[in-house]
């Protein structure tokens, strides 16, 4: 999932999609979705609730610049490997977790079959997601190849936008829309991913940072009258959202704009083992999470006191997860040197290079 030319803007993104998955867990486990918003400290929670569900977009967003020149072929199929073993060294980890700290203690069957299942780790279910994504890769790029320019292109992800995000905005005042195919949202994200490699080369920061804070601004005070104050409401803003899918595209962008030369190379090196470590640390935050959460919130009963937390909880557990996660790395890298050169002797000769 890596360019042949480096560039740190990606490693950006790749790096902020991991700290908003992570602070998505904070909301999640913070009892947000419990309160009546009614303060300013209670509107600043939901900016932040709102901003950290660009998470997962983003990372579909990078899956289809990075991944839109890929072509079908049996080398092709052997990128899943390195997803598959991070995901058994992740899930091992959790068996670990699970008998050493919640003394759950599970028979060889229950083992088998959670890591077949993807059960045993609670966030596995992106390994799913992207799992089936990357079988379509090839021909969701057929599918863009096929377009000769560039309003055929804006044609192809209108197309998907009007069957899995514009349902959560019409939705929004009259139900008219089928919800069928709602779930076809990392499609839309992987095609407006392409399209952006495609056009969007670099643009001025300043008025990109203006319109995404607008826009946050916005999106947050129509909710708070359209939801009446009620938190829960806020678990409908997902990633087949209208509002996420517009704050995820703005985001993306304004990152990308960024002009990051002259961030010092200690930064720069930073962002890039934090990319590098991304997928594994995602899977590794099922552990540090539930030790973190576990032993946090029984500290305070009142959902309000532990906001003001999640500037040490969240990168706490952005901490702990990249510590695992270059564990599984030291695992891993010797485990695929021993794979890959041997899948690869399987492939015809013209599918080795």
């Amino acid at each position: 999932m890596t360019e042949k030319k480096h560039d740190l803007n990606l490693d950006l993104i790749r790096s902020l999609a991991l700290v908003l998955v992570l602070g998505m867990h904070f909301y999640d486990n913070s009892g947000f979705y419990t309160i009546s918003l009614q303060g300013a400290g209670d509107y600043i929670a939901a900016l932040g609730r709102m901003l950290c569900t660009t998470c997962v977009p983003l990372f579909l967003l990078l899956s289809g610049w990075l991944c839109s020149p890929k072509k079908l072929g049996p080398r092709y199929y052997l990128g899943i490997l390195r997803i598959m073993e991070v995901y058994f060294i992740s899930t091992l980890a959790c068996i670990l977790f699970e008998a050493l700290y919640l003394h759950n203690f599970m028979s060889l069957r229950d083992m088998a079959g959670g890591l077949i299942n993807f059960e045993i780790n609670g966030y596995a279910w992106y390994v799913l997601l992207y799992g089936g994504l990357f079988l379509m890769m090839p021909f969701l790029n057929m599918m863009y190849a096929g377009c000769s320019n560039k309003n055929q292109q804006l044609v192809l992800i209108f197309s998907f936008l009007a069957l899995s995000v514009l349902p959560s905005l019409f939705n929004s005042f009259v139900h008219v829309y089928s919800l069928w195919w709602a779930k076809l949202y990392p499609i839309c994200y992987y095609f407006t991913g392409a399209f952006l490699r495609e056009h969007l080369g670099r643009r001025r920061s300043g008025p990109l940072a203006l319109a995404f804070v607008l826009v946050l601004a916005g999106f947050c005070l129509f909710n708070q009258f359209y939801f009446r104050g009620e938190a829960y409401n806020y678990e409908g803003v997902h990633y087949e959202h209208y509002q996420v899918y517009t704050l995820s595209v703005l985001l993306f962008m304004l990152l990308y704009s960024l002009d990051l030369g002259r961030l010092p190379g200690l930064c720069s090196r930073l962002i890039g083992k934090t990319a590098e470590l991304s997928f594994a640390a995602y899977l590794m935050s099922w552990i540090s999470d539930g030790i973190i959460y576990r032993e946090f919130v029984p500290h305070f009963p009142e959902p309000r006191d532990r906001f003001v937390w999640v500037f040490l909880l969240v990168p706490l557990a952005l901490l702990s997860s990249l510590l695992m996660a270059q564990l599984s790395h030291w695992i891993y890298l010797p485990l695929d040197r021993f794979l890959r050169p041997r899948l690869l002797r399987l492939l015809p000769d013209k599918q080795r290079e």
